[in-house]
């Protein structure tokens, strides 16, 4: 343990990581090792894989007090505003929120969901540190939540050590959404990754599927046919598959984007590229388009870029229950379908794949049937040139000017 001055002084001591990580070479290197300077053998280092740690002597700092707290915030903060590379940085942060976790005290932890909700972009690296925590420490409904809801956007060793500690814990999900969630995280999984998939589903439905399963199948595909045999009502637990048409593949723009710093990108660009893919027909982005559909003022704040493209690519991959999409049938039998909204008390109004909006008086309504598809249609970026389409995003990523600042971290 460090005794002493050197404790009283890590707090200041370790901010001068700011100085060195530049020269780091963090993308050269198997393993991060960042020393500490003016604290003889402390460094920050990966003792295992994506377990980091603060070490003095080759022996883990596990239990620092409370008060050290304010320098690895600050830390983490100058950190994320420096202009190192976008791997460099998003390693070095994932290695001090580990880091931070270890401390396991009340502020930490406070800090660390309120990241969680604030910042979009850093959920994968806040629930890989809290999945380490609730590994080691007391396992809290809170974090239980984190860590389900990090489903969403977990993948690789990120998502492999979340579903290992979802199943430590006793609290359990028996809601369909999120059973086909863990599926399709596992599809995207090597052997290890499908098993502890499985392993995962198990705790949470008390299945044994794959020990009972005599048939020569993927743990994955035993899981799929299951889920569309229980839940036959509920979108289908497969992956999205690109449109044969598709002018921009999602994996080539989300390629692009992470090279794209945001001074590269240019609002009014992805103004006229929101314009031009239609998105005004149907969403209300700060002053601009329609609120028909989802606003998407803040969705910057509540997804991430990850998200705002898989929805735009593969918009019926998840529905959401605010927005459910009908076809309605008439008495002279024209289909239309789309989402519904209230056009007085004889009407419907409805808003077609199109994006147009037709009006339906109800005593010619034959009959309404629920659709597990979005209204959004697809193959919208195929409007765009491929720099419209990476404007586009940077542009949904940014708050437009006038926005609320209300889902921003209060510590920033």
């Amino acid at each position: 343990m460090i005794t002493g001055s050197k404790f009283s002084n890590i707090s200041a001591v370790i901010l001068l990581l700011i100085v060195c990580l530049p020269s780091v070479g963090l993308a050269e290197k198997s393993a991060l090792s960042l020393p500490i300077e003016g604290l003889e053998s402390t460094v920050l280092e990966e003792v295992a894989p994506g377990d980091y740690r603060i070490l003095f002597e080759g022996q883990p700092l596990e239990r620092m007090t409370g008060a050290e707290f304010p320098a690895l915030r600050n830390l983490e903060i100058k950190i994320q505003n420096k202009n190192l590379r976008e791997m460099q940085a998003d390693r070095t942060i994932n290695a001090l929120l580990i880091a931070m976790a270890r401390i396991a005290d009340e502020p930490t932890l406070i800090y660390l969901h309120e990241l969680y909700e604030s910042y979009p972009e850093r959920r994968n690296d806040v629930a890989e540190a809290i999945s380490w925590y609730a590994r080691e420490n007391q396992r809290r409904d809170a974090d239980w939540r984190i860590l389900v809801r990090s489903l969403n956007m977990v993948e690789g060793e990120q998502a492999k050590a979340v579903m290992k500690t979802l199943t430590k814990f006793r609290r359990r999900s028996n809601k369909a959404q999120w059973i086909r969630q863990a599926i399709l995280v596992g599809l995207k999984q090597d052997a290890e990754g499908q098993q502890l998939a499985s392993d995962l589903l198990e705790h949470w439905t008390g299945k044994q599927l794959t020990q009972l399963s005599g048939e020569k199948q993927t743990p994955m595909l035993i899981w799929q046919n299951w889920f569309a045999e229980t839940y036959p009502d509920e979108l289908a637990a497969t992956l999205p598959v690109e449109a044969k048409d598709s002018r921009w593949k999602f994996q080539e723009l989300q390629s692009d984007l992470r090279k794209r710093s945001k001074k590269s990108f240019d609002l009014k660009l992805g103004e006229k590229a929101y314009v031009k893919a239609t998105c005004v027909k149907c969403h209300r982005y700060g002053k601009l388009g329609e609120k028909v559909g989802p606003d998407l003022t803040h969705v910057s704040r509540r997804l991430q870029r990850k998200e705002i493209m898989q929805a735009t690519i593969f918009p019926s991959h998840f529905v959401s229950e605010e927005y459910p999409t009908y076809t309605i049938i008439t008495e002279a039998g024209k289909v239309l379908t789309g989402m519904m909204g209230a056009a007085g008390p004889d009407q419907i109004m409805l808003l077609t794949n199109e994006g147009t909006k037709q009006l339906i008086n109800k005593d010619e309504v034959d009959e309404i049937i629920p659709v597990k598809k979005s209204s959004m249609p697809e193959g919208l970026l195929n409007l765009l040139t491929k720099e419209e389409a990476i404007q586009l995003f940077g542009y949904l990523t940014t708050l437009p000017e006038g926005a609320s600042q209300a889902y921003r971290h209060t510590t920033r």
